[in-house]
């Protein structure tokens, strides 16, 4: 295994680890001690992929999410070598949504808070930190190519459009207290959005 695969791993496995712990215990009684005794690695190792426990939530809508959802993504598209443009985009956010349901309530919460407080005070740089999304933006060009959508909207326009509604679903989720199946909502939701383009 090559020293780059074999960082990945271990960064994954400080991740979910510390999901589980976050999840079983609370954000607020878990330690960055008890996240590496878990995943059996040295505190180093820690220090080498995040710079704190905040940063683990700051991570987890950015690069943790992208290989996450890239990855449930191509399973998805794997099953249907047929799917259509718009079958495509909608899996693309339902990977999203499992990745919400996957990281759990207190997890997301706080990623809005820590993420939106840091646009506060420096420059936002969410879209491009979020570089999972070039496979989404190049979806929906695909679909303006094929003339799938029946709307004078722009690329940009669509990707924001999209992005907005289910980044709004997550935040409902989360005032919700998860009260409702992020999923499940998502599927019947998102496929009646990309219809109305």
């Amino acid at each position: 295994m090559l020293r780059k695969e074999k960082a990945v791993l271990t960064k994954n496995k400080v991740f979910e680890t510390a999901i589980a712990l976050i999840k079983e215990k609370g954000y607020d009684n878990v330690t960055v001690s008890q996240i590496c005794e878990k995943a059996g690695v040295a505190k180093g190792t820690f220090y080498v992929h995040y710079n704190s426990k905040e940063d683990i939530i700051k991570e987890s809508y950015y690069s943790d999410m992208g290989q996450f959802v890239l990855k449930q993504y191509q399973n998805f598209i794997s099953q249907d070598e047929n799917m259509s443009i718009k079958d495509k985009i909608e899996k693309f956010f339902i990977s999203e949504l499992m990745f919400t349901n996957h990281a759990g309530y207190e997890m997301t919460c706080r990623a809005y808070v820590t993420n939106l407080t840091e646009c506060t005070s420096q420059e936002s740089k969410h879209f491009e930190r979020r570089g999972f999304t070039k496979e989404l933006k190049m979806l929906i060009l695909e679909g303006i190519d094929q003339k799938v959508f029946e709307t004078e909207q722009t690329g940009e326009e669509i990707f924001l459009y999209l992005e907005s509604f289910v980044r709004g679903l997550m935040a409902s989720w989360c005032f919700s207290n998860a009260e409702f199946d992020i999923v499940k909502k998502g599927e019947k939701y998102i496929g009646k959005i990309l219809k109305t383009l």
